[in-house]
């Protein structure tokens, strides 16, 4: 029905069809002096309708009741990374509305995760990160064994009413993905790798086991975690929010892929002007504007007759060897300049490539509909010695500028301009007289994605007609 209606439209209405004037993002990678690998390559766009946005889902108490109610404890989400909890008996808090979820290393080769409350009274077993033999709680000493299976309890007498063996503690799913702890609190849910595809698949050409985190910092902001979020689901923003950037960052050749249900995709290709700059622009001037990314040390005078990207490309796998002390020379321009992140439904966001070595986590703070938790962690290979050291998440206060946080020097610049906007869209959203919100076809079509997405969650595990979250 729908292929139906827009083959029916004219091609100046026809949805999803038109593009920037510059060439598709394919086109510069076939180019580059060492190309990229096949995921890179692959497109997968489809328009998605997703017209019917109201306003009030970004603030409305009533649309965060649904999400803590059906879409939280239904998808698979980023609890930790295996480094946070590296000998048996670590364990750490993954926590987003009501749900509280313990997950702890039981053996070498196997992590568990289990609901925070006491089977007697509901008390929190764990409050926050540790190292136990068993968890007790405490307010009447019941215990559990790291396995989750019953240790005891006082006045077991008392209590003929149940078998040690019903009470195990609930677990929810647990996979190990790129490093990371996934964990569903369903545990009926399809595998995570069912779910993600095709992620496995892609990074197996970046791999993620191999990193351990540098930094990480995060923040409260005052906005919605769909505000928040989707912000980074689009490059539309670049022109009028990092201005500094166009020249060499191009915002309007992006790649926007959409992969099955729970998984899209933005390229943003480096030194590659759009279209619009590109006579204003000589392949010398792009070499040394983007080379001043680096640290001083590691610049070089440009040659006249550069060609940008894969002088620059050798120039970061030099400056980033000395620095992270691993060998970059088999990876692909593209790896070494572009912005590869990908999302996975419903807030967790994975950067291929060396450029931008990310991952970002959005959750609501505190069952508010109005405030986000943002995370941000920087993986960096694991040095060919071995020797390196995992960051402790550093805090920062609500408004004070990622700059300020150890290792965001740089990527901080661009996050505090969007910091900039955010509370401004949630006070707008708040104040909008208007019944929807408007989402272009191409640029936006991650946020088509998962709002789309969103609603059907909704749907599928609430049983209600179709909401406009």
């Amino acid at each position: 029905m729908e292929k139906e209606k827009r083959d029916n439209q004219t091609p100046e209405k026809q949805r999803g069809i038109a593009r920037s004037k510059g060439s598709p993002y394919g086109t510069f990678a076939k180019a580059d002096r060492v190309p990229p690998p096949p995921p890179i390559l692959e497109e997968a766009y489809e328009w998605i309708e997703c017209d019917e946005i109201d306003p009030a889902s970004y603030s409305s108490q009533a649309s965060h009741d649904l999400e803590a109610a059906h879409l939280w404890p239904s998808s698979w989400q980023m609890a930790c990374r295996l480094e946070h909890i590296p000998e048996v008996g670590d364990h750490t808090l993954y926590e987003v509305c009501n749900l509280s979820i313990i997950i702890v290393r039981v053996s070498v080769d196997v992590v568990k995760a289990y609901h925070n409350s006491c089977l007697h009274r509901g008390t929190t077993l764990v409050e926050g990160a540790g190292n136990a033999r068993f968890f007790q709680c405490p307010f009447h000493g019941w215990a559990w064994n790291l396995d989750g299976t019953f240790k005891g309890m006082t006045s077991r007498w008392d209590f003929p009413q149940v078998e040690n063996s019903d009470l195990c503690l609930p677990q929810a799913s647990v996979a190990l993905w790129g490093g990371f702890v996934m964990v569903n609190p369903d545990r009926t849910a399809p595998p995570f790798e069912e779910y993600a595809a095709p992620l496995t698949e892609h990074f197996a050409y970046f791999p993620l086991d191999d990193r351990y985190i540098s930094y990480h910092a995060s923040q409260v902001i005052d906005a919605n975690w769909k505000t928040v979020q989707e912000a980074f689901l689009e490059a539309y923003h670049v022109k009028a929010t990092h201005p500094h950037t166009v020249r060499f960052a191009n915002d309007q050749d992006c790649a926007y892929d959409v992969f099955g249900p729970n998984v899209s995709r933005i390229i943003q290709p480096i030194a590659l002007p759009a279209e619009p700059l590109l006579s204003r622009t000589n392949e010398s001037e792009l070499a040394d504007m983007v080379q001043r990314i680096l640290p001083r040390e590691d610049r070089q005078p440009v040659p006249e007759d550069v060609q940008a990207r894969g002088w620059l490309a050798q120039r970061f796998r030099e400056s980033f060897a000395r620095r992270f002390r691993h060998d970059y020379s088999k990876d692909s321009d593209a790896e070494m300049l572009d912005t590869f992140q990908y999302f996975v439904f419903p807030n967790f966001f994975a950067f291929a490539g060396h450029a931008i070595p990310m991952a970002f986590r959005f959750r609501p703070w505190e069952n508010d509909p109005n405030r986000t938790l943002m995370e941000v962690m920087l993986l960096h290979p694991i040095p060919a010695d071995g020797n390196y050291e995992t960051a402790e998440v550093y805090q920062l206060e609500p408004g004070a500028p990622w700059v300020s946080a150890p290792g965001f020097e740089m990527f901080g610049i661009v996050l505090d301009q969007d910091m900039a906007n955010l509370p401004r869209i949630q006070r707008g959203l708040r104040a909008a007289t208007h019944k929807k919100v408007l989402f272009s076809d191409y640029q936006e079509i991650r946020l088509r994605h998962f709002r789309s997405r969103l609603a059907e969650v909704i749907l599928e595990q609430g049983g209600k007609k179709r909401s406009p979250l």
